[in-house]
Protein backbone atom coordinates (compact mmCIF):
# COMPACT_ATOMS: atom_id res chain seq x y z
CA UNK A 1 0.00 0.00 0.00
CA UNK A 2 1.47 3.32 -1.03
CA UNK A 3 1.75 6.07 1.55
CA UNK A 4 0.06 9.41 1.07
CA UNK A 5 2.60 12.18 1.21
CA UNK A 6 1.43 15.47 2.71
CA UNK A 7 3.07 18.37 0.86
CA UNK A 8 5.30 20.53 2.98
CA UNK A 9 3.89 23.95 3.85
CA UNK A 10 6.01 26.75 2.43
CA UNK A 11 5.40 30.40 3.27
CA UNK A 12 6.56 31.43 -0.20
CA UNK A 13 3.60 29.61 -1.77
CA UNK A 14 1.37 32.48 -0.61
CA UNK A 15 2.30 36.09 -1.20
CA UNK A 16 0.53 38.22 1.44
CA UNK A 17 2.15 41.40 0.11
CA UNK A 18 0.74 40.85 -3.38
CA UNK A 19 -2.71 39.99 -2.01
CA UNK A 20 -2.66 43.08 0.20
CA UNK A 21 -1.79 45.25 -2.82
CA UNK A 22 -4.64 43.69 -4.80
CA UNK A 23 -6.96 44.35 -1.88
CA UNK A 24 -6.00 48.05 -1.86
CA UNK A 25 -6.52 48.36 -5.63
CA UNK A 26 -9.99 46.83 -5.47
CA UNK A 27 -11.00 49.08 -2.58
CA UNK A 28 -9.74 52.07 -4.56
CA UNK A 29 -11.85 51.05 -7.56
CA UNK A 30 -14.96 50.69 -5.35
CA UNK A 31 -14.38 54.21 -4.06
CA UNK A 32 -14.04 55.53 -7.61
CA UNK A 33 -17.39 54.02 -8.56
CA UNK A 34 -19.12 55.55 -5.54
CA UNK A 35 -17.45 58.94 -5.94
CA UNK A 36 -18.38 59.05 -9.62
CA UNK A 37 -22.06 58.48 -8.88
CA UNK A 38 -22.03 61.03 -6.05
CA UNK A 39 -20.30 63.66 -8.18
CA UNK A 40 -23.04 63.34 -10.79
CA UNK A 41 -25.76 63.16 -8.08
CA UNK A 42 -27.16 59.93 -9.44
CA UNK A 43 -27.57 56.32 -8.43
CA UNK A 44 -25.06 53.75 -9.64
CA UNK A 45 -25.84 52.27 -13.05
CA UNK A 46 -26.62 48.57 -13.45
CA UNK A 47 -23.09 47.90 -14.73
CA UNK A 48 -21.54 49.90 -11.89
CA UNK A 49 -23.65 48.07 -9.32
CA UNK A 50 -22.56 44.70 -10.75
CA UNK A 51 -18.89 45.73 -10.79
CA UNK A 52 -19.22 47.03 -7.22
CA UNK A 53 -20.73 43.71 -6.04
CA UNK A 54 -18.06 41.68 -7.89
CA UNK A 55 -15.31 43.77 -6.28
CA UNK A 56 -16.88 43.22 -2.87
CA UNK A 57 -16.87 39.43 -3.36
CA UNK A 58 -13.26 39.51 -4.54
CA UNK A 59 -12.25 41.57 -1.50
CA UNK A 60 -13.93 39.10 0.86
CA UNK A 61 -12.19 36.24 -0.95
CA UNK A 62 -8.77 37.89 -0.57
CA UNK A 63 -9.42 38.57 3.11
CA UNK A 64 -10.40 34.93 3.63
CA UNK A 65 -7.22 33.76 1.86
CA UNK A 66 -5.02 36.00 4.02
CA UNK A 67 -6.74 34.76 7.19
CA UNK A 68 -6.39 31.12 6.10
CA UNK A 69 -2.72 31.62 5.32
CA UNK A 70 -2.11 33.02 8.79
CA UNK A 71 -3.94 30.09 10.40
CA UNK A 72 -1.90 27.66 8.29
CA UNK A 73 1.36 29.21 9.48
CA UNK A 74 0.33 28.75 13.10
CA UNK A 75 -0.96 25.21 12.49
CA UNK A 76 2.20 23.94 10.83
CA UNK A 77 4.37 25.70 13.37
CA UNK A 78 2.56 23.93 16.20
CA UNK A 79 2.72 20.59 14.37
CA UNK A 80 6.46 20.91 13.84
CA UNK A 81 7.18 21.71 17.46
CA UNK A 82 4.74 19.25 18.99
CA UNK A 83 3.26 21.99 21.17
CA UNK A 84 -0.31 21.31 20.01
CA UNK A 85 -0.30 17.86 21.66
CA UNK A 86 1.14 19.22 24.90
CA UNK A 87 -1.43 22.03 24.94
CA UNK A 88 -4.28 19.56 24.46
CA UNK A 89 -3.05 17.37 27.33
CA UNK A 90 -2.70 20.40 29.56
CA UNK A 91 -6.23 21.50 28.76
CA UNK A 92 -7.64 18.07 29.58
CA UNK A 93 -5.90 18.21 32.94
CA UNK A 94 -7.27 21.68 33.54
CA UNK A 95 -10.82 20.51 32.73
CA UNK A 96 -10.50 17.70 35.26
CA UNK A 97 -9.03 20.06 37.86
CA UNK A 98 -11.77 22.68 37.50
CA UNK A 99 -14.53 20.05 37.51
CA UNK A 100 -13.04 18.64 40.73
CA UNK A 101 -12.80 22.10 42.29
CA UNK A 102 -16.46 22.92 41.58
CA UNK A 103 -17.52 19.53 42.94
CA UNK A 104 -15.50 20.31 46.08
CA UNK A 105 -13.03 17.45 45.89
CA UNK A 106 -9.61 18.81 44.98
CA UNK A 107 -7.50 21.40 43.24
CA UNK A 108 -4.58 20.13 41.19
CA UNK A 109 -1.38 22.06 41.59
CA UNK A 110 -0.01 23.59 38.44
CA UNK A 111 -3.34 23.84 36.64
CA UNK A 112 -4.99 26.53 38.79
CA UNK A 113 -3.73 29.08 41.25
CA UNK A 114 -5.43 30.98 44.06
CA UNK A 115 -5.74 34.72 43.46
CA UNK A 116 -5.25 37.44 46.08
CA UNK A 117 -9.05 37.65 46.46
CA UNK A 118 -9.38 33.95 47.19
CA UNK A 119 -10.79 33.09 43.79
CA UNK A 120 -9.47 30.31 41.61
CA UNK A 121 -7.78 31.30 38.36
CA UNK A 122 -8.19 28.57 35.73
CA UNK A 123 -5.19 29.46 33.61
CA UNK A 124 -6.25 27.37 30.63
CA UNK A 125 -9.75 28.85 30.49
CA UNK A 126 -9.19 32.55 31.03
CA UNK A 127 -7.72 32.93 27.56
CA UNK A 128 -10.35 30.61 26.05
CA UNK A 129 -13.27 32.62 27.44
CA UNK A 130 -11.73 35.96 26.44
CA UNK A 131 -10.96 34.59 22.97
CA UNK A 132 -14.54 33.34 22.60
CA UNK A 133 -15.92 36.74 23.67
CA UNK A 134 -13.66 38.32 21.07
CA UNK A 135 -15.00 35.97 18.36
CA UNK A 136 -18.67 36.27 19.32
CA UNK A 137 -18.70 40.04 19.63
CA UNK A 138 -17.94 41.87 16.40
CA UNK A 139 -17.68 45.14 18.32
CA UNK A 140 -15.25 43.78 20.94
CA UNK A 141 -13.17 42.43 18.05
CA UNK A 142 -13.09 45.82 16.29
CA UNK A 143 -11.68 48.00 19.06
CA UNK A 144 -8.01 48.23 19.98
CA UNK A 145 -7.07 46.03 22.94
CA UNK A 146 -4.22 45.41 25.32
CA UNK A 147 -3.97 42.53 27.79
CA UNK A 148 -2.50 43.99 30.93
CA UNK A 149 -2.78 42.83 34.54
CA UNK A 150 -2.37 46.41 35.73
CA UNK A 151 -3.07 49.96 34.62
CA UNK A 152 -2.34 50.69 30.96
CA UNK A 153 -1.21 54.21 30.08
CA UNK A 154 -2.32 55.54 26.71
CA UNK A 155 -0.73 58.60 25.09
CA UNK A 156 -3.43 60.75 23.46
CA UNK A 157 -2.72 63.62 21.07
CA UNK A 158 -4.46 66.88 21.99
CA UNK A 159 -3.06 69.00 19.15
CA UNK A 160 -1.85 67.94 15.71
CA UNK A 161 1.59 68.31 14.23
CA UNK A 162 1.33 70.50 11.12
CA UNK A 163 3.32 70.37 7.90
CA UNK A 164 4.02 72.98 5.22
CA UNK A 165 6.11 73.36 2.10
CA UNK A 166 9.56 74.84 2.57
CA UNK A 167 12.22 76.28 0.32
CA UNK A 168 15.84 75.15 0.56
CA UNK A 169 17.56 75.93 3.91
CA UNK A 170 14.36 77.40 5.37
CA UNK A 171 13.26 76.67 8.93
CA UNK A 172 10.77 73.87 9.54
CA UNK A 173 7.22 74.79 10.48
CA UNK A 174 6.86 74.72 14.24
CA UNK A 175 3.87 72.90 15.68
CA UNK A 176 2.37 73.57 19.08
CA UNK A 177 1.63 69.87 19.45
CA UNK A 178 0.45 68.59 22.79
CA UNK A 179 -0.17 65.17 24.33
CA UNK A 180 -1.77 63.83 27.46
CA UNK A 181 -1.63 60.48 29.21
CA UNK A 182 -4.83 58.70 30.17
CA UNK A 183 -4.95 55.65 32.41
CA UNK A 184 -7.02 52.60 31.50
CA UNK A 185 -7.19 50.24 34.45
CA UNK A 186 -9.79 47.55 35.19
CA UNK A 187 -13.40 47.44 36.31
CA UNK A 188 -14.85 44.22 37.71
CA UNK A 189 -17.63 42.46 35.81
CA UNK A 190 -19.29 39.40 37.33
CA UNK A 191 -21.48 36.62 35.96
CA UNK A 192 -23.07 33.87 38.04
CA UNK A 193 -24.27 30.38 37.18
CA UNK A 194 -26.33 28.43 39.74
CA UNK A 195 -26.36 24.62 39.54
CA UNK A 196 -28.15 22.08 41.69
CA UNK A 197 -26.13 19.57 43.69
CA UNK A 198 -27.89 16.77 41.78
CA UNK A 199 -26.52 18.07 38.48
CA UNK A 200 -23.05 18.68 39.91
CA UNK A 201 -22.96 15.15 41.34
CA UNK A 202 -23.42 13.59 37.90
CA UNK A 203 -19.84 12.69 37.00
CA UNK A 204 -20.65 12.42 33.29
CA UNK A 205 -21.86 16.02 33.23
CA UNK A 206 -19.15 18.38 31.98
CA UNK A 207 -19.58 21.30 34.36
CA UNK A 208 -16.70 23.23 32.84
CA UNK A 209 -18.14 23.34 29.32
CA UNK A 210 -21.49 24.56 30.64
CA UNK A 211 -19.88 27.20 32.85
CA UNK A 212 -17.60 28.43 30.08
CA UNK A 213 -20.57 28.63 27.69
CA UNK A 214 -22.69 30.63 30.14
CA UNK A 215 -19.86 32.97 31.09
CA UNK A 216 -18.94 33.55 27.44
CA UNK A 217 -22.49 34.60 26.55
CA UNK A 218 -22.80 36.86 29.59
CA UNK A 219 -19.43 38.55 29.13
CA UNK A 220 -19.96 39.00 25.38
CA UNK A 221 -23.08 41.09 25.99
CA UNK A 222 -21.41 42.88 28.90
CA UNK A 223 -18.32 43.76 26.87
CA UNK A 224 -20.41 45.22 24.05
CA UNK A 225 -22.70 47.09 26.45
CA UNK A 226 -19.88 48.77 28.35
CA UNK A 227 -17.69 49.51 25.30
CA UNK A 228 -20.62 51.09 23.48
CA UNK A 229 -22.55 52.86 26.23
CA UNK A 230 -20.54 52.73 29.47
CA UNK A 231 -20.66 55.95 31.54
CA UNK A 232 -17.13 55.68 32.97
CA UNK A 233 -18.31 55.29 36.59
CA UNK A 234 -17.44 51.80 37.85
CA UNK A 235 -17.42 50.70 34.22
CA UNK A 236 -15.66 51.54 30.96
CA UNK A 237 -16.29 54.80 29.14
CA UNK A 238 -18.35 53.94 26.07
CA UNK A 239 -17.88 54.99 22.47
CA UNK A 240 -21.06 57.10 22.56
CA UNK A 241 -19.37 59.40 25.10
CA UNK A 242 -16.91 60.60 22.45
CA UNK A 243 -16.45 60.85 18.71
CA UNK A 244 -17.41 63.46 16.14
CA UNK A 245 -21.03 64.35 16.86
CA UNK A 246 -23.75 64.23 14.19
CA UNK A 247 -27.40 64.98 15.07
CA UNK A 248 -30.30 63.64 13.04
CA UNK A 249 -33.09 66.09 12.18
CA UNK A 250 -35.89 63.83 13.42
CA UNK A 251 -36.32 61.71 16.54
CA UNK A 252 -37.47 58.46 14.94
CA UNK A 253 -36.54 58.74 11.26
CA UNK A 254 -33.28 58.62 9.32
CA UNK A 255 -32.97 59.58 5.65
CA UNK A 256 -30.67 58.48 2.85
CA UNK A 257 -29.20 61.99 2.71
CA UNK A 258 -28.30 61.79 6.41
CA UNK A 259 -26.55 58.46 5.93
CA UNK A 260 -24.38 60.03 3.22
CA UNK A 261 -23.66 63.00 5.47
CA UNK A 262 -22.67 60.69 8.35
CA UNK A 263 -20.30 58.88 6.00
CA UNK A 264 -18.63 62.14 4.99
CA UNK A 265 -18.54 63.46 8.56
CA UNK A 266 -15.71 60.97 9.08
CA UNK A 267 -12.35 62.23 7.90
CA UNK A 268 -10.96 60.47 4.81
CA UNK A 269 -7.94 58.99 6.60
CA UNK A 270 -10.22 56.88 8.82
CA UNK A 271 -12.63 55.57 6.17
CA UNK A 272 -10.47 52.74 4.85
CA UNK A 273 -11.16 50.51 7.88
CA UNK A 274 -14.44 52.12 8.92
CA UNK A 275 -17.57 50.15 9.84
CA UNK A 276 -21.13 50.91 10.93
CA UNK A 277 -22.53 49.79 14.30
CA UNK A 278 -26.27 49.91 14.98
CA UNK A 279 -29.16 47.96 16.46
CA UNK A 280 -31.13 45.44 14.44
CA UNK A 281 -34.18 47.78 14.38
CA UNK A 282 -32.11 50.69 13.07
CA UNK A 283 -30.59 48.46 10.39
CA UNK A 284 -34.09 47.37 9.36
CA UNK A 285 -35.16 51.03 9.01
CA UNK A 286 -32.14 51.79 6.84
CA UNK A 287 -32.65 48.70 4.69
CA UNK A 288 -36.09 50.01 3.77
CA UNK A 289 -34.76 53.37 2.52
CA UNK A 290 -34.80 53.81 -1.25
CA UNK A 291 -33.15 56.43 -3.43
CA UNK A 292 -34.91 58.70 -5.91
CA UNK A 293 -34.93 55.89 -8.49
CA UNK A 294 -36.61 53.44 -6.09
CA UNK A 295 -33.41 51.44 -5.51
CA UNK A 296 -32.44 50.25 -2.04
CA UNK A 297 -29.23 51.93 -0.83
CA UNK A 298 -28.26 48.89 1.25
CA UNK A 299 -26.06 46.23 -0.43
CA UNK A 300 -26.47 42.72 0.92
CA UNK A 301 -23.14 41.04 1.65
CA UNK A 302 -22.13 37.41 1.61
CA UNK A 303 -23.59 35.81 4.74
CA UNK A 304 -20.19 34.31 5.61
CA UNK A 305 -18.52 37.72 5.77
CA UNK A 306 -19.01 38.10 9.52
CA UNK A 307 -21.23 41.16 9.36
CA UNK A 308 -24.79 42.06 8.36
CA UNK A 309 -24.02 43.64 4.98
CA UNK A 310 -22.67 46.94 3.70
CA UNK A 311 -23.85 50.53 3.55
CA UNK A 312 -21.94 52.77 1.13
CA UNK A 313 -19.40 49.99 0.80
CA UNK A 314 -18.67 49.72 4.53
CA UNK A 315 -19.54 46.69 6.70
CA UNK A 316 -22.43 46.83 9.16
CA UNK A 317 -22.31 45.22 12.61
CA UNK A 318 -25.41 44.93 14.78
CA UNK A 319 -25.47 44.93 18.56
CA UNK A 320 -28.18 44.59 21.19
CA UNK A 321 -26.25 47.21 23.16
CA UNK A 322 -27.00 49.96 20.61
CA UNK A 323 -29.98 52.31 21.01
CA UNK A 324 -32.89 52.24 18.60
CA UNK A 325 -34.03 55.47 16.94
CA UNK A 326 -35.62 57.77 19.53
CA UNK A 327 -35.37 61.22 21.12
CA UNK A 328 -31.85 61.83 22.45
CA UNK A 329 -30.72 58.28 21.62
CA UNK A 330 -27.46 57.19 19.94
CA UNK A 331 -28.57 54.75 17.22
CA UNK A 332 -25.47 54.69 14.98
CA UNK A 333 -21.68 54.68 15.24
CA UNK A 334 -19.43 54.90 12.18
CA UNK A 335 -15.65 54.84 12.13
CA UNK A 336 -12.34 53.05 12.58
CA UNK A 337 -12.69 51.65 16.10
CA UNK A 338 -9.20 50.18 16.24
CA UNK A 339 -7.87 53.75 16.21
CA UNK A 340 -10.79 55.25 18.11
CA UNK A 341 -10.94 53.13 21.25
CA UNK A 342 -8.61 51.24 23.57
CA UNK A 343 -9.73 48.45 25.90
CA UNK A 344 -7.60 46.92 28.64
CA UNK A 345 -8.50 43.29 29.38
CA UNK A 346 -6.88 41.45 32.27
CA UNK A 347 -5.84 38.07 30.77
CA UNK A 348 -6.53 36.33 34.09
CA UNK A 349 -10.15 35.72 35.03
CA UNK A 350 -11.27 34.33 38.37
CA UNK A 351 -13.85 31.72 39.29
CA UNK A 352 -15.33 31.54 42.78
CA UNK A 353 -17.67 28.84 44.12
CA UNK A 354 -20.39 29.82 46.61
CA UNK A 355 -21.03 26.77 48.76
CA UNK A 356 -22.94 28.36 51.64
CA UNK A 357 -25.24 30.89 49.95
CA UNK A 358 -27.27 28.33 48.03
CA UNK A 359 -26.94 25.45 50.52
CA UNK A 360 -30.56 25.84 51.75
CA UNK A 361 -31.84 25.10 48.25
CA UNK A 362 -29.32 22.36 47.48
CA UNK A 363 -27.23 24.22 44.93
CA UNK A 364 -23.90 25.95 44.32
CA UNK A 365 -23.24 29.34 42.82
CA UNK A 366 -20.33 29.67 40.39
CA UNK A 367 -19.14 33.22 39.80
CA UNK A 368 -16.92 34.30 36.93
CA UNK A 369 -15.06 37.59 37.24
CA UNK A 370 -13.67 39.55 34.30
CA UNK A 371 -11.60 42.73 34.63
CA UNK A 372 -12.06 45.17 31.76
CA UNK A 373 -11.81 48.90 31.14
CA UNK A 374 -11.77 51.06 28.04
CA UNK A 375 -11.89 54.64 26.81
CA UNK A 376 -12.19 56.55 23.52
CA UNK A 377 -8.70 57.70 22.54
CA UNK A 378 -9.30 59.45 19.21
CA UNK A 379 -12.56 61.35 18.65
CA UNK A 380 -11.66 62.08 15.01
CA UNK A 381 -11.62 58.37 14.18
CA UNK A 382 -15.39 57.84 14.46
CA UNK A 383 -18.79 59.53 14.28
CA UNK A 384 -21.41 59.28 17.03
CA UNK A 385 -24.94 59.82 15.71
CA UNK A 386 -27.59 61.26 18.02
CA UNK A 387 -31.31 61.63 17.39
CA UNK A 388 -32.87 65.05 17.90
CA UNK A 389 -34.01 65.58 21.49
CA UNK A 390 -37.16 67.38 20.35
CA UNK A 391 -38.89 68.64 17.24
CA UNK A 392 -39.84 66.35 14.35
CA UNK A 393 -40.85 62.78 15.07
Amino acid sequence: MSKIRVPEYRAEDVNPKLLTEQLAEKKKRMKEILDGAKAETRAMSEDEDKEFSDLEKEINSIKATLAAEERARALFKDSDSGTSVKSEDKKKNAVAALNAFIRGTEVRAGEMSVSSTGGIIPTEFSSDIIKSVNELSGIFNLVGKVNSKGVYKQIVRKKKITSAGAVELSQATRSATDFETIEIGHHKYMAEAVMSLEVIAQTEFDIVSEVVSQFTEAFTLQAETTIIGGNGTNEATGLVKGGTKYTLVAQNVITADEIVKIYHALKTMYRNNAAWIMSNDTLCAIRLIKDADGQYIFHQSDLTSGFAGTILGKPVYTSEAMDNLGAGKHPILFGDYGRAYKANVNPEMSIQVLNELYAPVGAKGIIGILWLDGKPVNNEAYVTVECAAGGKL
